[in-house]
């Protein structure tokens, strides 16, 4: 279909596809493979990775307007506007507030610089870039894992982290790895080595999730698990089946074995049927199990975000410190505890979702998740699943990145550290991009089919 001119890509139809420098798209691929080698364990390096990609891909844009954004198809202008929403839903939501704090606006603004690097990416061949993505998630993994031997002293008391990122950070994105690791392994070699390599690259992930404790991270890491299960074995049900019952006894096998998981499971069972099963007229035992138990006081900082959406519906609530008093959140949550406030105005939601819809209102915060999450995930497994699925698909990687991440975020801010929304946001550029161009090469060919009949 394609074959290779001077620095053009060239349809057999005579037709340029793509344009681009190999030595600049050389260049992105070594930035991309190292950005997640480092990702968590050293400071600042995908923030300093991804203004580096801004700087490389915004100069060709600029040069040349015309090439990037003329005859783009509808899916390249709704992925683009998908990339730069949330950003503008936290300039919107500060504006109807009354109110602009650039603090807030810099994580969102990383946003900006990925839809550059998508807008670049979209030209070029990103298959490269993809894969480069993919082995460096292999030995980010592996450097995690070694970092967390070499330094014990990093350890937040007995929960493991890195010298800048906190136990509860450090799993969720981990598994993004993985995910990004398992759906786009391509390693050349025998079937026994490739199943080698990933079963070594599971049992790291889990490691470094038991070390940390985060029970956000072991709900997220049986969420990617089971999504792999499917996708693995997505042309047979039979095996489909026999593949979950596998994970599940793999499951119950961690539950039983490792202390650290049974004691913390059983910890946050009890205390979510305590609030469950006697909500607000619970006895005193009761209560206490609620307010000193992580799923207790997650259930009722939930309760207080709930609060907050309803009092500001519109453009939300931009600051911790505009808290109501305790006394008035108490009266309309009498569960509340003091200790319960003092962690929402410490650590603010302990639910990504939440949060945006508690900072944006519920139109913004709306439009922020519906980006970053859903309509991501609409369009790689229901809108086009004909590429995602297909063999040997690089757009399947999105999945890996797409359904930890959303996992954790039901019980944990996954963007409270820029470091964090940069990662996302270009791992989201880049599947973007490979999408986009699987979706404007189809309807080339559509095109020309039309013509020659």
């Amino acid at each position: 279909m394609f074959f290779c001119l001077g620095d053009r890509f060239v349809s057999n139809y005579g037709r340029p596809f793509f344009s681009h420098s190999f030595g600049r798209l050389q260049l992105i691929s070594i930035v991309v493979f190292f950005m997640p080698v480092f990702f968590l364990t050293v400071k600042s390096w995908v923030t300093t990775s991804l203004f580096l990609l801004f700087l490389i891909c915004v100069w060709p844009i600029i040069s040349n307007w015309t090439h990037y954004f003329s005859n783009r198809g509808k899916q390249f202008w709704v992925l683009l506007t998908c990339l730069v929403i949330p950003f503008f839903s936290e300039l919107i939501a500060q504006i109807g507030r009354g109110e602009i704090v650039g603090s807030s606006l810099d994580g969102p603004s990383r946003m900006i610089l990925a839809a550059t690097v998508f807008v670049y990416l979209s030209r070029v061949e990103v298959s490269h870039v993809i894969r480069a993505l993919s082995l460096g998630a292999v030995f980010g993994l592996i450097g995690i894992a070694c970092s967390l031997l070499l330094f014990p002293e990093q350890y937040w008391q007995h929960r493991a982290a890195t010298y800048f990122v906190d136990p509860i950070t450090l799993p969720c994105f981990t598994l993004g790895l993985l995910g990004l690791a398992l759906f786009l392994n391509r390693v050349a070699g025998p079937r026994e080595i490739r199943l080698a390599i990933k079963l070594f690259l599971v049992f790291v992930a889990v490691y470094i999730c038991i070390e940390s404790g985060s029970r956000s991270s072991w709900v997220a890491f049986s969420c990617l698990m089971a999504a792999y299960v499917l996708y693995l074995w997505r042309r047979s049900f039979k095996y489909q089946v026999i593949g979950m019952i596998g994970l599940l006894i793999a499951l119950f096998a961690i539950y039983l074995l490792s202390k650290t998981v049974y004691e913390r499971v059983n910890e946050s069972a009890r205390g979510v049927l305590a609030f469950v099963f006697q909500g607000e007229h619970m006895n005193d035992d009761a209560r206490l199990v609620v307010h000193h138990t992580s799923s207790g006081q997650r259930l009722l900082l939930g309760l207080v975000d709930i609060h907050l959406i309803k009092g500001s519906p519109l453009f939300g609530v931009g600051d911790r410190t505009s808290l109501p008093p305790f006394e008035e959140l108490s009266s309309a949550i009498p569960l509340l505890s003091e200790e319960v406030y003092e962690i929402k105005i410490l650590a603010g939601s302990h639910s990504e979702l939440l949060a945006q819809l508690v900072r944006q209102g519920l139109l913004c915060g709306t439009a922020t998740l519906c980006s970053l999450f859903l309509y991501p995930l609409y369009v790689f497994v229901l809108r086009f699943r004909r590429f995602t699925f297909s063999d040997g698909s690089l757009s399947v990687g999105a999945l890996g990145i797409i359904i930890p991440i959303l996992a954790s975020s039901l019980t944990i801010q996954v963007f409270n550290l820029k470091m964090t929304i940069s990662f996302y946001g270009l791992c989201l550029a880049i599947f973007f991009a490979c999408l986009c161009q699987n979706v404007e090469r189809e309807s080339t060919e559509k095109t020309i089919e039309t013509n020659f009949q």
